[in-house]
């Protein structure tokens, strides 16, 4: 077995179940607990739109939970991933897509991508190593596809997995050598509408056992996801925690 970073091995602790998949088997976790991880999902679905019969690559694709999603729509998803932990769960839930276990910063594939998605991925590598992973992702992105990035921003402390935390400005600095950001915002707002969300959460735990017995209780679910969507899912990158940008190669 491969020599895993320090960083990596924290990651690599958490794949002791496909907890991105969670809402899946769990009204709980759909309606309560996933809201964040499920909208950035639609956000960077919404990024890669239309899918026209694309081919796209999840660069650090982890369980491979964002493939689930995609292979709905037009097009060939295929997923990378240091992990071979996080690999075999994505091929236990997505039997019919492609899954490689490599290293981003040796990345080798033969095939070359309409759209490479890094999502929450880049904060996990030292400024050096984020060169060599982009370099990697140019390699393989035809020259006038598209590369979605997204990223924690600097309003997030740093956790124990990540390096870094990004600006607009340190993000394209950082993919400055391969890559340009040609529209960027930020999801995960901050401010008051994220309090009043949080509180609408606890409301869900009492109201969550009576979903499918009270209309009332259906149609405020209905509520709380779409005052998400509509007052916290994005802003400007400075007033949020997190960065989604779409980049083309310079």
């Amino acid at each position: 077995m491969k020599q895993l970073s320090e960083k990596q091995q924290h990651q690599e602790n958490q794949y002791l179940f496909p907890y991105h998949y969670l809402d899946i088997g769990s009204d709980f976790y759909k309606l309560i607990c996933s809201t964040e991880y499920l909208d950035l999902q639609r956000l960077i679905k919404n990024a890669i739109s239309p899918f026209n019969k694309q081919t796209i690559l999840d660069a650090g694709c982890g369980d491979g939970r964002l493939c689930y999603e995609i292979k709905k729509e037009n097009c060939k998803i295929m997923g990378v991933d240091f992990s071979e932990k996080a690999i075999l769960f994505a091929h236990a839930f997505n039997p019919e897509i492609d899954f490689f276990v490599q290293d981003l910063k040796q990345l080798n594939l033969s095939i070359k991508f309409d759209v490479v998605v890094l999502m929450e991925t880049l904060e996990h590598f030292i400024t050096s190593e984020s060169t060599i992973i982009l370099s990697r992702l140019s390699n393989v992105l035809k020259e006038d596809g598209k590369l979605i990035i997204t990223v924690p921003s600097i309003n997030m402390p740093l956790n124990k997995k990540h390096y870094q935390h990004f600006t607009t400005e340190s993000l394209a600095e950082t993919i400055k050598p391969y890559f340009r950001i040609t529209k960027i915002s930020g999801y995960g707002k901050n401010g008051f509408p994220k309090t009043i969300f949080h509180f609408l959460r606890k409301i869900g735990y009492f109201v969550y056992p009576f979903r499918n017995k009270n209309i009332f209780a259906k149609k405020f679910f209905i509520f709380m996801n779409n005052y998400y969507k509509k007052n916290i899912s994005t802003g400007l990158p400075e007033e949020c925690n997190g960065l989604i940008a779409v980049c083309r190669k310079n």
